[in-house]
């Protein structure tokens, strides 16, 4: 009896811990505290923004737009709204609202926080449970693409910033990379509002498809997004498929340069599917009539399809284009005024400003040689005929070959053009032609700036920059780097700049040996250029004949034509800081370090205007 009392009272004791540890082991932990914390945070895009919306550089704002934030530990997050109406419209604005904070007390004041800008359009974040999901490449795609690139930023930018949570003040980067495609095709191929399919693949793999219907013009626009800096387009084509009229397949393959996507950048690609790439003119405007001034000229307005000679002036509409062939050698318009201006007239005509593109060589018998003088004064405006003309900079004016004089006043005086961006000049491993770009755009006063590496030329020959951008008197941006060549040839920047008012920097003179009137009045009249970086060292003879040149020879006050310059065996191109900068503001540089062998005073070109400032040069030279 004992024992079995014994037995039982173990057994509870047994059950009574096993009890007590289940009611242990039951008892709930205490829940994080849930709150909200109101917030109010001034919040700016980057000012910097390649890819934007209007506000010169910058991503504006709009009604419905809203900032996501969140602690880098996740207890904190929720949405910002525009705060407010005077933010629309601008790249800086207030937002504010409630945020929630899910962690344990006491809430850390001062967390680091990140911040996505969800836009009023947004096509590109996706949002579980209140907080925004991470955005990787798979967001960008299947299927998200746009019309143009003001509606890619719209639609598809990843705007982040970061910082601390007291702060109240942050800048959201540009995250995305944006590809626009324009694709042209021939009516005949893709009729109105047959629907076609346009695939991105790189290095054999689907990156992005869109399903679009052509328009009317026949020109199909889109754009991609990326996570920029994350994809490297390698290997990659662009192919655009279709069904023809007996719904067989067809299809089109271009391959896209290679290159790594970087944020905040976008890229742009130009093609099309028909394989005649000549010369072409564009029509802006409704009622535009073309007509040629020279005999041989056939013209397409199906892109190709069919050829039709040229008999009389034809209209073109707006976005129409006309293909251009011509069987002659050259199209030369030699003839001057008293001033030197073409009188004669140029390729052809037109009563409103159109656009040119295309591979000039297509007007020509024979497409693969270039005759001397082939399109002297081609495009320039003259006494006698009226050119309305620009480059359109996606569509660019190919100019693939040199010969002496082939360019020579090609647009002199077209005051319409309005940019060198589409000029596609020969490859940068050419060697230039006698003359070959001579007073090519003289008196363009629509150009304002020169592109990087528009000459990107090392191979230099006679006079052949001469006058290239003389009178051109609202140029006022050049770069620093546009004369690499550090071999000069007789008169070769004989006035290039020569009335460029406007023009503040000068390109850099590289070169250490001098040629004949190599500098001849390079900058007359530009009379706000401040300092010139010319790298020429002369010999104590050389400089006496810098100083002193021998008007015999040439006589500096007179036009300076190219029988003249062929005969000048001067190093005279002191003109181009004794003559004709006339300015006593300006400051020439000097070196206190000199060349092995001279002593006292020196400076790079040997010899210094009376009415020049001397400042010290503080930039190290190697002699």
């Amino acid at each position: 009896m004992r024992k079995l009392i014994h037995t039982m009272l173990l057994l509870w004791m047994v059950l009574s811990l096993a009890v007590a540890c289940k009611k242990e082991a039951d008892t709930p932990s205490p829940a994080p505290e849930v709150q909200t914390v109101h917030y109010r945070a001034s919040i700016r895009t980057d000012v910097d923004s390649k890819a934007t919306l209007g506000n010169g550089m910058a991503y504006q704002y709009e009604a419905g737009d809203r900032v996501y934030l969140e602690s880098a530990d996740g207890t904190l997050y929720g949405f910002l709204d525009l705060a407010e109406e005077s933010g629309i419209g601008n790249h800086e604005a207030y937002f504010e609202g409630n945020l929630t904070y899910t962690g344990t007390l006491p809430r850390d004041p001062n967390p680091s926080v990140n911040l996505v800008l969800v836009s009023v359009a947004d096509n590109l974040h996706t949002v579980t449970g209140g907080k925004v999901d991470p955005v990787t490449e798979s967001s960008y795609g299947p299927g998200k693409w746009a019309t143009s690139l003001q509606e890619a930023v719209r639609h598809l930018s990843h705007f982040t910033g970061s910082g601390q949570f007291s702060d109240g003040s942050f800048t959201l980067h540009q995250q995305s990379s944006f590809l626009q495609c324009s694709v042209k095709m021939t009516l005949s191929q893709a009729p109105v509002n047959r629907v076609i399919t346009a695939r991105l693949i790189n290095n054999s793999v689907p990156l992005r498809e869109v399903n679009v219907p052509v328009p009317q013009a026949g020109t199909l626009p889109f754009v991609f997004a990326f996570p920029g800096g994350d994809v490297s387009l390698e290997n990659a084509q662009l192919v655009i498929e279709w069904k023809d009229a007996e719904n067989a397949d067809q299809s089109k393959g271009f391959t896209v340069a290679d290159q790594t996507l970087a944020a905040n950048t976008y890229y742009t690609i130009s093609r099309a599917t028909y394989s005649y790439d000549g010369f072409c003119i564009t029509a802006i405007s409704d009622g535009t009539t073309i007509k040629f001034n020279y005999d041989g000229i056939q013209y397409s307005v199906d892109y190709g399809d069919t050829w039709i000679p040229y008999t009389a002036q034809f209209t073109l509409n707006a976005n129409a284009v006309a293909w251009i062939k011509g069987n002659r050698t050259n199209y030369t318009n030699s003839g001057t005024d008293s001033n030197g201006t073409p009188s004669n007239k140029p390729i052809f005509e037109a009563n409103k400003k159109c656009y040119i593109s295309g591979n000039v060589m297509s007007l020509l018998a024979d497409e693969n040689s270039l005759a001397e003088g082939a399109f002297h004064g081609a495009f320039s405006k003259g006494t006698t005929a009226v050119t309305y003309i620009d480059v359109d900079p996606d569509n660019p004016l190919i100019l693939p070959k040199l010969a002496s004089r082939c360019y020579l006043q090609m647009f002199r005086s077209c005051t319409s053009l309005s940019s060198l961006v589409g000029i596609k000049l020969p490859s940068g491993s050419a060697a230039l032609s006698p003359r070959c770009f001579d007073s090519m755009f003289y008196g363009c006063t629509g150009i304002t700036s020169i592109p990087e590496g528009f000459l990107p030329y090392t191979q230099l020959a006679f006079a052949c920059y001469r006058e290239m951008f003389e009178a051109c008197t609202n140029l006022d941006s050049v770069p620093s780097s546009l004369l690499p060549a550090l071999n000069l040839e007789k008169a070769c920047y004989c006035r290039m700049f020569w009335g460029c008012s406007k023009l503040e920097v000068a390109p850099d003179l590289l070169a250490t040996t001098p040629a004949p009137a190599c500098y001849f009045q390079l900058f007359r009249n530009c009379t706000r250029i401040r300092y010139v970086k010319c790298l020429l060292l002369l010999t104590p003879e050389q400089r006496v004949v810098y100083t002193n040149p021998n008007s015999k020879v040439y006589d500096d006050t007179a036009d300076p034509r190219p029988t003249n310059l062929e005969n000048w065996n001067m190093i005279s191109s002191w003109s181009v800081f004794n003559k004709f900068i006339k300015n006593p503001e300006m400051t020439y540089w000097r070196v206190s370090n000199n060349p092995p062998g001279i002593t006292g005073s020196v400076n790079w070109m040997g010899v210094v205007p009376s009415n020049w400032t001397m400042t010290d040069y503080t930039e190290p030279i190697n002699w």
